[in-house]
């Protein structure tokens, strides 16, 4: 029962605190998960592949994921509601006072400021994410000194067609994903 109360107030802080959507709350997932509930990085990962191919908001597939593997279907139960809960009281509290809100010059500051710290999450998990996926390191260090293998040119190589593909070609994501999903099954599979 600890680990489902765990798990709630997890996702209840990291939905209340965290700004931009599902992708601004994963470097809080990853964080959180690995401090409060022993989340571990491949565990991240698969949960990130997972938020890709399903439909349906990336945090709340990430808490009851999340909340599934560490506390089952009442963990699932509980961080999704955990994670949902936050929005619901905070778009009911802004639909009441929105008349007071429509023209401020703060909360439109607050949106502009939040925006760049957003990215800079991603791009924190990214990195993060990196080192564990492609060279299945801790630390830069690590990285640095990985022999490179022919597993790593190929994961390499299908991120660089996905973005080239996703950039100049404009093809939806969803193909890339089973695509990528496709190459790894075929070729990249131990």
């Amino acid at each position: 029962m600890d680990r489902i109360i765990t798990l709630f107030l997890m996702f209840f802080k990291i939905g209340l605190t965290s700004f931009g959507g599902g992708y601004g709350m994963m470097s809080m997932i990853m964080d959180e998960g690995h401090r409060l509930v022993g989340l571990t990085k491949a565990e991240f990962a698969d949960m990130t592949a997972l938020d890709l191919v399903s439909s349906g908001p990336v945090a709340v597939n990430g808490a009851t994921y999340v909340g599934y593997i560490k506390g089952g279907f009442w963990g699932a139960l509980f961080a999704t509601i955990g994670c949902v809960l936050p929005s619901v009281i905070i778009c009911t509290m802004v639909i009441i006072f929105l008349s007071n809100f429509n023209q401020s010059k703060i909360v439109k500051g607050l949106f502009v400021g939040i925006t760049p710290a957003c990215g800079g999450l991603l791009l924190y998990t990214t990195v993060s994410l990196s080192k564990s996926v492609f060279f299945n390191a801790d630390s830069l260090t690590e990285v640095i000194h990985a022999p490179i293998t022919t597993m790593m040119v190929s994961m390499a190589a299908i991120t660089g067609a996905a973005i080239v593909a996703d950039l100049k070609f404009k093809i939806n994501p969803a193909y890339l994903t089973l695509a990528g999903a496709l190459l790894g099954m075929l070729f990249l599979s131990k």
